[in-house]
């Protein structure tokens, strides 16, 4: 206990709770990344369809570029859940004997768990139309 009467969590896992909050932000910003790619991408295609001169070669090659960042989204967000459960577990284990901790690294655990719910649910874009 501290000299206010608090309960104060030991140092690693102070330390666990920053990088794996940090781990679950990170993947979904790239997540999101991902998918806005995957627009820019699909927009640059059309560019090149409505261009005159442009191999068919380079049309496909684009293509592949765009289906290799679809394949990603789901890549991302099966590491964005397996992050997430073991930060949510990390901070259940952490509050399990009921001691209220007052830190900021339970707080932005709990904002990052939050945010990669946001961020799950639907991925936003479709395979189809490549």
């Amino acid at each position: 206990m501290s000299e206010l009467g608090e309960t104060i969590l030991p140092a690693p896992v102070l330390r666990s709770l920053k990088i794996k909050s940090s781990a679950v932000e990170r993947l979904v910003k790239e997540r999101k990344q991902y998918i806005d790619d995957t627009a820019h991408q699909r927009d640059f295609i059309e560019q090149l369809r409505k261009k005159d001169g442009v191999h068919q070669a380079d049309i496909n090659k684009q293509k592949e570029v765009l289906e290799e960042t679809l394949n990603m989204v789901p890549f991302m967000e099966r590491h964005i859940r397996k992050a997430m459960q073991d930060l949510e577990n990390l901070v259940l284990s952490t509050r399990k004997d009921g001691v209220q901790y007052n830190v900021p690294e339970l707080d932005n655990a709990d904002k990052a768990i939050a945010t990669a719910k946001e961020a799950l649910p639907g991925s936003g874009i479709s395979k189809t139309k490549v």
